[in-house]
């Protein structure tokens, strides 16, 4: 790996904890072989913190570690904003020097906060973009601006920095080697009594199309539909009769469970689900679930992601609901033809975090080099 002994810290909107997304992701692999600072979202404004600014440091391991701090000054306007980032900032920096910590990388996925790296000393800073923002949030333009690097998940995502004179790369959704193996003793701890179950793992809201997952739950009574994420609420009568309701003996709602065990509910599923609402622009690009389905050589029912647009062969494709509900219907009933098990693994062996983190150190190398 070629980002190797170095001092990273990694900003995110969402928390450690649990769930994770592409940056506790990322905070995990970099740090088997670097020391990285995970900087949670603040959760609380306050003006006292304006006397006493206080910085927590929560150890997950020996090389990662949770940053924490509140905001100084409320929401009012950008002008606040932007002060109270300069503050927070400043203060970071200070505390970052207090501990001794030098010529370290910035690595942001988060475009609302700290979006100017130089305040705090980083030698290099990276924003990294895995998700459509729409420049809501005054910290994307600003942290485009203040970056060394630009990165992206998808080539859509950077076509929208065109503006900006940055170097701009594609560094995809990564998966960790870890996700390829199943320890026996854990098989039998994360063991359900379901057989023949569709899967699907993911927050629980808006994004999906609930219409058509009622649709295949009621059309194929007799297979079992097991929902693995947190539960936010929704108004739709779909969700509500899923969800609320409980309306449907061949569901199974688990709630939320650790990144790392998902890898032993996919085991034993017998296909997964990555439906996302299509109408949301920010649905047609991919959906991070679907790598950590084919690791585990998993059939998985899709609309068509622009990221996956080009993987018929080893997934069940369409944008019709129609064309959904056939398609499991023809593998519930014949099952599949092929060893299409180990081509949807070496594909996902493709996006190992060790190839990623491999090309992302190298454009870093290249950058430092010529700057």
């Amino acid at each position: 790996m070629s980002i190797k002994d170095k001092t990273i810290f990694i900003t995110s909107n969402e928390p450690w904890g649990d769930i994770w997304y592409s940056k506790q992701n990322y905070a995990f692999e970099l740090s088997r072989v670097n020391q990285v600072y995970f900087v949670d979202p603040p959760t609380k404004r306050s003006l006292f913190n304006w006397f006493k600014f206080e910085v927590r440091s929560i150890r997950v391991s020996e090389n990662l570690s949770v940053i924490q701090y509140d905001h100084i000054l409320p929401y009012l306007s950008n002008w606040f904003n932007r002060l109270n980032n300069k503050l927070v900032s400043k203060r970071l920096r200070k505390w970052i020097t207090e501990q001794g910590i030098k010529d370290f990388i910035f690595w942001s996925f988060d475009p609302i906060r700290l979006y100017n790296p130089k305040l705090l000393g980083a030698e290099l800073s990276i924003f990294h973009c895995v998700d459509y923002f729409y420049f809501k949030h005054l910290g994307e333009r600003e942290l485009c601006l203040n970056s060394d690097l630009l990165f992206a998940t998808s080539k859509l995502f950077l076509d929208n920095y065109s503006i900006f004179d940055k170097p701009k790369h594609i560094v995809p959704h990564g998966i960790s080697e870890d996700e390829f193996t199943l320890e026996n003793d854990k098989k039998k701890e994360y063991l359900l009594d379901l057989n023949d179950f569709g899967l699907y793992i993911g927050v629980i809201d808006h994004r999906m199309d609930f219409g058509l997952y009622e649709k295949l739950i009621t059309t194929y009574i007799d297979t079992p539909f097991v929902f693995i994420g947190p539960i936010r609420v929704q108004n739709n009568e779909a969700f509500v009769r899923i969800f609320e309701q409980k309306k449907y003996t061949n569901v199974h709602i688990l709630g939320p469970k650790h990144f790392k065990t998902l890898k032993y509910y996919i085991a034993q599923s017998s296909f997964c689900l990555s439906l996302m609402d299509m109408n949301f622009h920010m649905n047609t690009v991919h959906h991070h679930k679907t790598l950590v389905y084919l690791c585990q050589g998993k059939p998985v029912f899709s609309f068509i992601f622009e990221e996956y647009k080009h993987l018929g062969d080893i997934m069940y494709l369409s944008n019709s609901h129609d064309g959904i509900i056939s398609l499991l219907g023809e593998y519930l009933k014949s099952g599949e033809v092929g060893d299409l098990v180990s081509d949807r693994i070496s594909y996902a062996k493709k996006f190992t975090f060790k190839n990623i983190i491999e090309s992302a150190g190298k454009i870093i190398e290249e950058h430092q080099a010529t700057s």
